[in-house]
């Protein structure tokens, strides 16, 4: 039997967090969906529950007209103290006969898991990256994890060092599910052209996948060869920084940065390209990547990849298999592995259709649902 299933987000789902729409698009039952800071929700057609639940102002002003004005004051009263960010929740909860709860990242999980337990509604916690790793979010929070880990059905880690983290502060390793992301199935329809020049990076301009150390990187490949292309794909806090680094170092001609795109306009790049590169790395908050969906996505495209030895990637990422890795900041080394791949297309062949079947039979998107079914039901 199908059972009715909430899933909950920090903010509406756009051109990043794909693996969160995932979800909602393929999960099986019921989905309802839900987003917002704190408790205080809208639906997925923007609707705030305050909206959804309070009574139309037309309807005050005619009782206003025909009540008493002793009453009316009460009623609306009544309805300040009683309607409250928790309060609406719970009405939703019980109005759509919700089963269980997805909290999407650890941080709306605690928010919501005192709601959950009131209610006895079974809770499942997927933690992505940040919210296992900022040092201010692990402050914030800790009270509020203490309670989740003890309460939640289950937490979901999508790397081994993400697991390794959540026990570190405080969660059962028997609550601990380990799910590393599936990409969606048109990228293993990609064919990549391993004879171009082109590399193709895609991910948000961020501290934690420091886009400056891979055009660092990249500089050092052009003075090898001169006609080498790089393609970023996204936006971020650091976008502005990234176009003032390539105009600055005269890089205009040889890297494009075309901010974020659907998935149809990453794929077309990705045809054009024979390598993709990230250099993820510990931000100074802590910050940390889970397992890069940029980086599995590539892999399902069949391009090989030169990356860093940083949280999830080793999960996917077999050096001298389906691409290399190199330590955080080494954009020398990074540099080497990119010049080693130009040079030895037959190898670059090879690490991308390793990486493509390597995804296709451990990392994919049906293995990655089965598994959250199987926790959910």
């Amino acid at each position: 039997m199908n059972k009715n299933i909430l899933v909950v987000s920090q903010a509406k789902v756009g051109l990043t967090e794909t693996f969160i729409q995932a979800h909602i698009d393929h999960l099986k039952g019921n989905i309802f969906h839900l987003y917002g800071y704190y408790i205080d929700y809208k639906t997925n057609k923007d609707q705030s529950l305050q909206d959804l639940y309070t009574p139309k102002k037309g309807i005050f002003s005619r009782l206003k007209s025909i009540l008493p004005y002793f009453i009316y004051f009460r009623i609306q009263q009544k309805q300040k103290v009683k309607y409250t960010p928790e309060a609406y929740l719970i009405r939703y909860l019980k109005d759509n006969k919700i089963d269980v709860v997805l909290a999407e990242y650890g941080t709306t999980g605690s928010f919501i898991a005192p709601v959950c337990a009131k209610l006895n509604i079974p809770l499942i916690v997927h933690f992505h990256g940040h919210d296992a790793s900022r040092y201010r979010i692990l402050e914030q929070f800790k009270t509020g994890y203490s309670f989740m880990f003890q309460y939640a059905k289950n937490i979901i880690a999508v790397s081994n060092a993400m697991k390794q983290a959540l026990m570190q502060q405080g969660c059962p390793e028997k609550k601990i599910a380990l799910n590393t992301y599936g990409p969606h199935s048109d990228y293993f329809n990609i064919t990549p052209d391993y004879n171009s020049n082109t590399i193709i990076s895609v991910g948000r301009h961020t501290y934690k996948k420091a886009p400056y150390l891979t055009i660092l990187a990249f500089q050092k490949v052009l003075q090898h060869y001169p006609d080498i292309k790089l393609v970023m794909i996204g936006n971020g806090e650091l976008f502005e920084v990234s176009k003032n680094m390539v105009k600055s170092l005269g890089l205009e001609n040889n890297i494009s940065l075309l901010g974020g795109l659907e998935r149809k306009d990453i794929i077309s790049e990705m045809q054009n390209a024979f390598l993709y590169v990230q250099h993820s790395l510990i931000a100074g908050d802590g910050d940390s990547e889970g397992t890069p969906v940029g980086i599995i996505e590539a892999m399902a495209a069949g391009l090989p990849i030169v990356s860093t030895r940083h949280a999830g990637i080793p999960d996917v990422v077999i050096e001298g298999e389906t691409g290399y890795l190199v330590s955080e900041g080494d954009i020398d080394g990074m540099a080497e592995n990119i010049i080693d791949l130009m040079q030895d297309r037959k190898r670059a062949k090879l690490f991308g259709e390793n990486a493509c079947q390597k995804i296709a039979t451990q990392f994919s998107i049906k293995k990655h649902i089965d598994t959250l079914n199987q926790l959910i039901y």
